[in-house]
């Protein structure tokens, strides 16, 4: 979906290894109608481009998907070299789209079989990585998390101007992420009086609209924004809130999500769920507050502590900018996909 995590990590991705002297060809949906008829649509075009371009290629990169069968299996009859991309396991795709509950094994069994005919592999957590190697029977999987542009998320540079202190929450409105947590947590009475939270992000779950739309008084939802609008709304925050759940298990495997990166890299520390993964890493790299899962007084009483004792949340943000900046950048990304896939063309 274009403006997505999603997107945002293939494009910057893309624009990194053409950096690095590698053709990329990007083949993707690029529609945001949501309808059935209109995803089959898009599903036969994107089909009909990667097997016209597959002669041509020197390496297939896909972001793993159960539909990218046919692709797969025509690369492996051309003996092209496949790399593909796990951001989750097979029940990822179920949370979002329950009605395909029915055709689960098959549908897992399409992605399984794709690990196993791969050159190679790589996972965006380490509980991921593990996960991957065990479903290919092999162990060629690499760790390769998400990032962020540290030309546009970086410490310096303009802040929001808001009427009263705030901490914030930017990304896609959907449950998993958190929003309920979010918004109870505004009404509990541990959150600090005089500290609003604001929400940046467009509606993906139309069930959250009526909560939404009316707020509680010390909640500002300010729809979707570009992304060149979120590093300034960062920067003014006092943390930046990442309270993923874990509904039927989608997360227990871990997530480093987009948002984390870009908040850090303003020099904003994160308040975030204690889920493997971003937990680990904020804990390791003390950049943050690590809250229980669901739980909107923890959250609430998190929010409290940072926006009473500003000199923490600064040291904390800074240290996550440094730590960004030095490791964590889409430059450092593509530079690492670009290892796998030229070992991948080498070896094959």
């Amino acid at each position: 979906m274009p403006g997505s995590a999603a997107a945002t990590h293939v494009h910057e991705i893309c624009e990194g290894l053409r950096r690095r002297g590698i053709a990329v060809d990007l083949i993707a949906e690029g529609g945001d109608k949501w309808r059935f008829g209109d995803r089959v649509l898009r599903y036969f075009r994107v089909l009909g481009r990667s097997m016209a371009a597959l002669p041509r290629t020197k390496a297939v990169f896909f972001r793993s998907h159960f539909a990218a069968l046919p692709v797969a299996l025509a690369a492996r009859l051309l003996r092209r070299p496949t790399i593909h991309e796990i951001n989750g396991a097979y029940d990822d795709a179920f949370v979002t789209h329950p009605r395909f509950m029915v055709l689960r094994s098959m549908l897992a069994w399409a992605q399984r079989v794709q690990y196993r005919w791969a050159t190679a592999l790589v996972a965006v957590t380490p509980d991921l990585v593990s996960w991957g190697r065990e479903e290919a029977r092999h162990q060629r999987v690499s760790l390769i998390s998400n990032g962020a542009n540290t030309a546009l998320f970086r410490e310096d540079g303009p802040r929001m101007a808001h009427k009263r202190p705030y901490v914030m929450f930017f990304g896609g409105l959907v449950r998993w992420h958190g929003v309920d947590v979010m918004l109870e947590a505004a009404r509990s009475p541990a959150w600090p009086e005089g500290v609003d939270l604001v929400i940046a992000g467009a509606m993906v779950d139309e069930s959250l609209r009526p909560q939404l739309e009316s707020p509680p008084r010390n909640v500002v939802w300010l729809g979707g924004r570009r992304q060149n609008e979120l590093p300034a709304l960062i920067r003014g925050a006092v943390a930046a809130l990442v309270p993923i759940s874990d509904p039927e298990g989608r997360s227990s495997r871990g997530v480093m999500p987009l948002k984390m990166f870009e908040a850090l890299a303003c020099g904003t520390p994160v308040i975030i769920s204690d889920l493997r993964g971003q937990a680990e890493f904020v804990r390791a790299t003390g950049c943050g507050l690590v809250v229980p899962i669901a739980d909107p007084d923890g959250l609430a009483a998190a929010v409290a502590r940072l926006a009473g004792d500003p000199e923490l949340a600064s040291a904390l943000g800074h240290k996550g900018a440094l730590i960004v900046a030095a490791e964590h950048s889409w430059e450092a990304r593509a530079a690492e996909v670009a290892r796998v896939v030229e070992a991948a063309i080498r070896t094959a």
